[in-house]
């Protein structure tokens, strides 16, 4: 049973007068005891007086009841953006929003230029139906004289892809390009100018490439996915440099049956072809083998796992497992570990224990694994001694000792290793992925 504590004030009448005298005094005083508004929390002291100005604009011309939305992929959320629509040193600023009536939502923008300290309402256009801005992305024309707004509209779950051209013109053209599940705007041809490529889901799925994001023209791609496939939220849609000749490609992962499935795509001759390598057409592994640039030379490293053999774990859990990262140096050859293939890094990822052991190539193999209680040891399959042992300490349980050395510290645990070991080239190994 809770039983609550009897406040001492329960029964005294004598602290409400106290109480009315401090009140009293407070606004004889002058003082205020209204908290101030929530939004003026918000208010920012020392906005310069441009922006203070667009704000004041934004406000003068923003329709009644009007929402103003921000681009979802942009990092930090802002009342308006500023882009250099006519390429003349001087940026404008854009505001999105969107209205509704009788329950359809319609996205708008405005266009204010500066004229010094000051701002004018120089665009006002609607855009499409929907209710937020999935993307905004700035493209320049070919001749380098505008720049030009590729914007995603999502309504009522479903991506659509608009091209607004000429905003500053009363010629301006909004059109509509495609539906869209992913989209890359990135330079895939290498060409110094950015392409387009889409991805819209399906049974297969379809990739549509746009060499000239301003033209109509594409082509068309598929990808072998089933009923069933997730593109979900972790899974990839990117363009990077996917081999050592430094060649860019298209990634694109799903998952099926918790399994991520990888495809690389690369320009041939202007026309997007998956890559093969040998008979193999996809790279399958967990999730969590992420393609990354683990040795940091501008270069993704393609992740592959594998249990070390006479690794152990702990009864009733999975033995322990090596991430091995290599390098796709453009050969088709089959099989798959040997088209081209070279092996950069190796990686023990303790997902448990929030930590990374980095062991390098011409280690590959050379340690096995056991997990037992708190400590996990390398142990070397050649010479069967251990090479490295880490013990790991949840931080309210660590006690500090002549015999243990601390090299870690973590939000939740402390990692030691023996004092008495000369373990100094796998102690600077030990990376810790909080």
């Amino acid at each position: 049973m809770i039983k609550w504590k009897q406040s001492p004030y329960g029964k005294d009448s004598n602290f409400m007068k106290y109480l009315f005298m401090i009140i009293s005094s407070l606004l004889l005083a002058g003082c205020s005891t209204m908290f101030p508004h929530p939004a003026s929390l918000l208010e920012h002291p020392s906005l310069p007086a441009w922006e203070q100005s667009l704000k004041e604009r934004i406000d003068r011309d923003l329709p009644k009841q009007a929402e103003i939305v921000a681009p979802r992929n942009q990092a930090v959320s802002r009342l308006y953006e500023l882009v250099d629509l006519d390429r003349n040193g001087k940026d404008e600023a854009i505001t999105f929003y969107r209205s509704e009536q009788d329950g359809r939502f319609t996205i708008h923008l405005l266009v204010h230029e500066r004229q010094g300290e000051k701002w004018r309402l120089v665009a006002r256009q609607t855009v499409a139906d929907g209710r937020a801005i999935d993307r905004l992305e700035v493209i320049t024309d070919a001749r380098h004289k505008q720049n030009h707004l590729v914007i995603g509209i999502t309504s009522y779950g479903e991506n659509t892809l608009y091209i607004i051209e000429q905003l500053l013109s009363k010629q301006r053209d909004v059109t509509k390009v495609d539906r869209y599940d992913r989209l890359s705007v990135d330079d895939l041809n290498q060409d110094r100018e950015r392409d387009m490529v889409l991805l819209q889901k399906g049974s297969p799925s379809r990739l549509i490439y746009y060499k000239d994001i301003l033209s109509k023209e594409h082509q068309e791609t598929t990808l072998s996915t089933q009923d069933g496939d997730l593109f979900a939220e972790h899974d990839l849609f990117e363009v990077d440099t996917i081999n050592a000749a430094r060649n860019k490609g298209l990634i694109v992962s799903y998952t099926r049956d918790a399994k991520m499935h990888i495809a690389l795509f690369r320009l041939a001759n202007d026309t997007l072809e998956q890559v093969r390598f040998g008979q193999v057409d996809e790279i399958v592994e967990p999730m969590y083998t992420f393609p990354k640039d683990v040795d940091q030379d501008g270069i993704i490293e393609f992740g592959h796992q594998y249990t070390p053999a006479g690794s152990k774990g702990r009864e009733g859990e999975p033995k322990p497992r090596i991430t091995a990262y290599y390098t796709w140096n453009g050969s088709d050859n089959s099989p798959f570990l040997e088209s081209g293939f070279e092996l950069r890094e190796e990686q023990y990822i303790d997902q448990e224990y929030n930590f990374v052991m980095r062991f390098p190539a011409n280690w590959a193999t050379r340690e096995t694994i056991e997990k037992r209680e708190n400590r996990v040891r390398f142990i070397n399959r050649e010479t069967k001694q251990i090479d490295f042992e880490l013990e790991v300490i949840p931080k309210n349980q660590y006690i500090a000792s002549d015999q243990k050395r601390k090299i870690k510290e973590g939000i939740d645990y402390v990692y030691v290793i023996d004092a008495t070991k000369d373990y100094e080239v796998f102690v600077n190994r030990v990376t810790l992925v909080e």
